[in-house]
């Protein structure tokens, strides 16, 4: 199966990171990543390091991550926080699609506390379906069948309420935490906001997992619409 994790941001893949692991261990499996910006604001906290310079440490370090995934990784390149559903990135995203033959996509859920993050949803939303549209022309052929789509957690407060989950053991979830501190940038930002990043990614997985009776989980919920609906079993 051709996975595709389609993101706004370097780092966003901490969500459904567990998942993807498991994906990786059982073999098979073809692994993309995608995100629609360049990571050029990531320096949040750092305003003397060049917009360009920023976007090509981002951009080293998610390739990091998608080696340590045995991943393919791919980046869009629109501006941080200035990301629009516009016929460029629409097509875009529908040529990445095509490329990486996708059955199922990953995404965040369509209401967040980020514009980027809600605009990639909505991106991913049309150009799911519109990437079996053999009309709508790109560098690569359409698909023959419209890629399904999950919705990973987004935390509390945004109307997201879990309905698959996948149990996740302490091996995975060390590994889920070595790989997000690759984004040693980001683990540098998080740090001067709060919590470590990776500590309150494996705390948000252990809290899922109480849920369900497990000892760590990740919490997704499926894209409802027609064609996009995924089956159950295409979680590991």
């Amino acid at each position: 199966m051709n996975i595709v994790h389609v993101a706004a941001h370097q780092d966003d893949e901490a969500h459904s990171l567990g998942t993807l692991l498991k994906y990786r261990n059982q073999g098979g499996h073809r692994i993309h990543l995608i995100c629609t910006t360049n990571g050029d604001k990531g320096m949040s906290f750092s305003p003397e390091i060049p917009l360009a310079e920023a976007a090509k440490i981002r951009n080293r370090e998610m390739r990091e991550v998608a080696a340590a995934l045995g991943a393919r990784y791919s980046c869009l390149g629109a501006s941080d926080e200035f990301l629009y559903d516009t016929e460029e990135m629409r097509m875009k995203l529908i040529d990445a699609l095509r490329e990486c033959e996708a059955d199922l996509i990953f995404t965040h859920w369509p209401r967040d506390y980020n514009l980027d993050h809600n605009t990639t949803s909505t991106l991913v939303f049309q150009c799911s379906m519109n990437s079996i549209i053999a009309s709508m022309q790109s560098a690569h052929p359409a698909l023959k069948v419209t890629p399904k789509v999950f919705y990973w957690d987004v935390g509390d407060g945004f109307g997201f309420e879990g309905t698959h989950f996948v149990e996740l053991d302490e091996e995975t979830i060390r590994e889920k935490a070595r790989i997000i501190r690759l984004h040693k940038s980001q683990m540098e930002v998080m740090r001067k906001i709060g919590p470590d990043f990776a500590d309150m990614a494996v705390d948000r997985a252990r809290l899922t997992g109480a849920r369900v009776g497990v000892p760590y989980a990740e919490a997704f919920r499926p894209c409802l619409a027609s064609r996009r609906t995924p089956l159950a079993n295409m979680l590991p």
